[in-house]
């Protein structure tokens, strides 16, 4: 486990003890209900009788900046000190310190759809749920990023980009050895038999060891590994149903040659990527823009499908998608929580916004907003530079998003995850034990840190 990472989780921690210390109290957090109504946001960016300024925090600033110039340049009484971050570890190391701190803390900030669940809990971002705002905001964005910005009852935030799930497959190498694109992990399994027959060297696909992105796939198989009934209630399914079955088909897949599993995103990966090594990868769509710049010599080498479905019909897929959001902090003042929210909206949700994201970025940006979803043209449009075999990726991606299982939950303490599955999983993945009982370790492992700071929880096991 990477240093930044267990700091990030060290701090992390520290700010769910201090929010959850006396769990159930109303003086163990912040007070962070916005106070506003949605005629006070929408009023905010037509009264001109007053400047407001705001800071806004974002990682992916190259992204993001053209679309924040082009909203002051249309709202000249609103002022953005728009800075960056640098990388998403950074970015949330230095969030942390100044909500820690009290001090500097940005009025607006970029959030990561798998990480913001420890600052809602602690209070650090503002809860701006009301009916009024559900009905207004909620159709401006496709159902499955609508949820991911709501936690325990509480709504933090607007979805920026979205990132649904794909497999990238090289085509090359199953032609090579007479083998199909795989649909159904059934598929995958009995393929990937017969490719590392035929060469040791290859595998159909790899799980990453080195995070706990092995959880995310449980969500394209229906499975749910915890539910998380409130803030202050969870309730954990490690060891049974779907979540047992499958980590259970994934031995078997470890076992037989057909998944290996690597440290991912290292330079080694990297080369055994160019390689051949790995035959599949199932990873979100901003993944098809990394191949054309990182990996030039796979053009005209691969396909892009559907994320695996589990049983017999192909097309009865599930999907997964992260992403972004834009969130006000709990620190903005009262006077200038209207105007934030406005801001955060317009950026993500309004037809102008999304244009604006498009041109800065060349079209190249998969957003969580309904004007961009439902673009006919976006969904058909088809790719004309050669580097994958088909031309039809912009569906594919489109069709997963609208396939993204939101029967799902996220996790409050997600650092705390990657270092538990670091502690726990990892090791089995290496082949140094067995994955379900090192799945049962790894919920005795969050039983504990949760029970620790202030959470009800069950288990399967109970």
């Amino acid at each position: 486990m990477k240093k930044s990472i267990r700091l990030i989780a060290a701090l992390a921690a520290l700010a769910m003890t201090a929010g959850m210390a006396a769990c159930g109290s109303d003086n163990s957090r912040k007070d962070n209900t916005a106070d506003v109504t949605l005629k006070d946001i929408n009023s905010a960016l037509t009264d001109t009788s007053k400047t407001t300024e705001l800071t806004m925090w974002a990682y992916s600033a190259k992204q993001i900046e053209g679309p924040v110039k082009a909203f002051q340049k249309k709202y000249p009484h609103i002022k953005i000190n728009f800075v960056n971050t640098g990388a998403s570890s950074d970015h949330f190391t230095k969030f942390q310190n100044v909500v820690s701190a009290n001090k500097g803390v940005p009025d607006v900030v970029q959030m990561s759809i798998g990480e913001y669940q420890q600052y809602a809990i602690s209070g650090s971002l503002l809860n701006f749920e009301s009916d009024e705002i559900e009905k207004s905001w909620g159709p401006q964005y496709t159902k499955a990023a609508w949820n991911n910005v709501h936690y325990g009852g509480g709504l933090y935030g607007t979805p920026l980009d979205a990132a649904p799930l794909a497999l990238y497959v090289r085509k090359d190498i199953l032609d090579e050895h007479g083998l199909k694109i795989p649909t159904t992990w059934q598929e995958f399994y009995d393929e990937g038999v017969k490719l590392h027959q035929q060469d040791p060297s290859k595998y159909m696909g790899y799980i990453s060891s080195n995070d706990a992105s092995l959880i995310d796939v449980l969500r394209t198989v229906g499975a749910r590994p915890w539910t998380v009934k409130d803030t202050t209630d969870i309730d954990f399914s490690l060891t049974t149903g779907r979540v047992a079955e499958f980590i259970n088909f994934i031995q078997r897949c470890l076992d037989d040659g057909v998944l290996r599993s690597t440290a991912a995103f290292t330079d080694e990966f990297n080369r055994e990527i160019n390689d051949g090594v790995y035959v599949t990868r199932l990873e979100g769509c901003w993944q098809g823009n990394a191949y054309k710049d990182q990996n030039p010599s796979l053009k005209g080498k691969m396909v892009v499908v559907h994320p695996l479905a589990w049983g017999d019909n192909g097309e009865s897929y599930q999907s997964a998608s992260n992403g972004s959001m834009l969130s006000v902090s709990s620190a903005t003042p009262k006077d200038k929580q209207a105007v934030a929210l406005a801001f955060i909206q317009w950026l993500n949700g309004s037809r102008d916004g999304v244009s604006e994201y498009l041109t800065s970025n060349r079209g190249n940006y998969f957003m969580a907003s309904n004007y961009y979803q439902k673009d006919k043209n976006k969904r058909e449009q088809q790719e004309t530079d050669g580097y994958f075999i088909n031309t039809d990726v912009n569906k594919v991606y489109f069709e997963s998003m609208d396939k993204v299982n939101t029967d799902w939950d996220y996790i409050p303490f997600p650092s705390q995850l990657q270092v538990a599955f670091g502690d726990t999983v990892a090791p089995a993945l290496k082949g140094k034990g067995d994955l379900l009982v090192a799945f049962a370790k790894l919920q005795d492992s969050l039983k504990t840190y949760a029970e620790d700071n202030g959470f009800e929880v069950t288990t399967d096991a109970d």
